[in-house]
């Protein structure tokens, strides 16, 4: 049994809002590549349609009743990424290939890194130690600077100071992938500490 398996076997019934269908199918695509031990600098990797659900079922530990109908919420969530030509579409005999463009590679990498991160959250007992990024981004480049702030806080980091973001669990891997993939993520550098001020506030946030 793998580790989604382990996390999400729940047998449970899943609706999925169409507001919540992007970040599933990317974080899908991603964490599969990412588990396997691929490093996801190559954009464009295909996934069929069909493998593709089979994936949202075992990565969110649900059990899909109407899989017609959740086939075509993601078919519709797929033709507006295409649309925005984040992903594109194939028709490759009966299936369709779905495969990430360049426009669409750091979304894919948010959002399986903060399901990576998650599962972490989950499954490890904090160690006491805090893992702290920070990042100084030039004045001239300030566009860089918040879409990093906001790129750390949707995958899970919490503030500690401007532009030095902390987490409770070991991410070091996931941390050199934003730095080589990451617009500005040069800029970062990545520190594990014993102890912090405010160490109650932050333990609190994290619920550790």
């Amino acid at each position: 049994m793998n580790t989604i398996d382990r996390n999400n076997n729940r047998n449970n019934k899943e609706t999925f809002k169409s507001g919540q269908l992007k970040e599933i199918i990317f974080a899908t695509i991603g964490i599969s590549v990412l588990i396997g031990g691929t490093v996801l600098i190559t954009p464009n990797f295909p996934i069929v349609l069909s493998s593709l659900l089979k994936l949202i079922e075992e990565f969110k530990g649900l059990k899909i009743e109407n899989k017609k109908k959740i086939r075509h919420k993601v078919k519709r969530a797929l033709k507006r990424l295409e649309k925005r030509k984040l992903i594109s579409l194939e028709k490759k005999g009966e299936e369709v290939e779905v495969k990430v463009l360049e426009g669409g590679r750091e979304e894919v990498l948010k959002y399986s890194i903060k399901q990576l991160l998650k599962l972490k959250k989950e499954n490890k007992n904090w160690n006491k130690k805090w893992f702290i990024v920070i990042f100084d981004v030039p004045e001239s480049e300030r566009n860089k600077r918040d879409y990093l702030r906001n790129f750390l806080t949707t995958i899970g980091f919490q503030p500690y100071q401007q532009s030095v973001y902390i987490y409770p669990f070991e991410c070091k891997k996931e941390i050199n992938l934003i730095k080589k993939m990451v617009e500005g993520g040069k800029y970062i550098s990545y520190f594990v500490a014993d102890e912090i001020e405010e160490e109650r506030l932050f333990k609190k946030l994290f619920k550790i």
